[in-house]
């Protein structure tokens, strides 16, 4: 019994496991990249914007250059990486503002 139940738990598991993983991700630059603009776009009406203070744009707005500059160069293998490093960066600038919703300080209740 104990095995059937380990079995039927493993299963279900990786039941989920596979539907949770097929969300559909961009694969062509063209969709990365506005799918990158739209997600930066979304962090930066909240004000979480990823970059330094002597940075005169942030890293998405890096990322998205230095795939421009490759794309225009004719490196579609590096544009393609730079984009995929802006939709990243991106994804992780919503990822800290959903992330820091519920934060309180220590002292409230």
């Amino acid at each position: 019994m104990k095995k059937l139940l380990i079995s039927t738990a493993l299963v279900a598991s990786f039941a989920l496991t596979g539907c949770i993983a097929n969300d559909t991700k961009p694969t062509s630059y063209a969709d990365i990249v506005a799918q990158a603009k739209a997600t930066h776009a979304d962090a930066a009406k909240s004000g979480y914007v990823w970059k330094q203070k002597k940075m005169k744009t942030g890293y998405v707005e890096h990322y998205l250059a230095l795939a421009e500059e490759a794309k225009a160069k004719g490196d579609e293998a590096g544009a393609l990486q730079a984009a995929k490093e802006a939709l990243k960066t991106a994804n992780a600038e919503i990822a800290q503002r959903d992330g820091a919703n519920n934060l309180k300080t220590v002292w409230e209740k």
